[in-house]
């Protein structure tokens, strides 16, 4: 009967870190699809620059695109390590449970750990995704220069 309890205690305890894994997994399939993006159009941009058509001062333009769009991608990787470690640090939280649960230990604080730097982690990754946007518009700029 106290395993029982025990069991429902453990299952009670994890839906916390399971929606949180799981409204985190939502943001890294954003921040996998913004890399995606930024991979596709450097190559468009590759392609662009190799053509023999352009004036140099268009080369120029696309080369500065391309340097914010490489820019973008390390960004975009730190973005996702931050949310990666995040999703890590809540996943850590369950058998951290289950272990407190079935076995009476005390790992509260080891649980409490592992939240704050899944936490940390979001936090992280917010800050790397703010710096993207930023330059997502600067790039945007360069690319409607001379249109508005």
């Amino acid at each position: 009967m106290e395993l029982a309890k025990s069991l429902v205690e453990f299952f009670q305890s994890s839906i916390s870190p399971l929606v949180l894994i799981s409204g985190v997994g939502l943001i890294l399939l954003s921040l996998t699809n913004r890399l995606a993006r930024t991979i596709d159009r450097s190559r468009g941009l590759v392609s662009e620059i190799e053509k023999e058509t352009l004036s140099e001062t268009e080369k120029e333009n696309k080369r500065i695109q391309l340097r914010i769009l490489v820019k973008r991608s390390y960004i975009l990787k730190h973005s996702i390590g931050s949310i990666s470690f995040s999703i890590l640090c809540s996943s850590l939280i369950i058998p951290v449970l289950l272990i407190m649960n079935l076995f009476q230990i005390n790992l509260e604080a080891l649980g409490i750990t592992f939240f704050v730097l899944s936490i940390i982690g979001i936090i992280l990754s917010a800050i790397f995704l703010f710096f993207d946007v930023n330059l997502t518009l600067k790039a945007l700029e360069h690319e409607v220069k001379g249109h508005i």
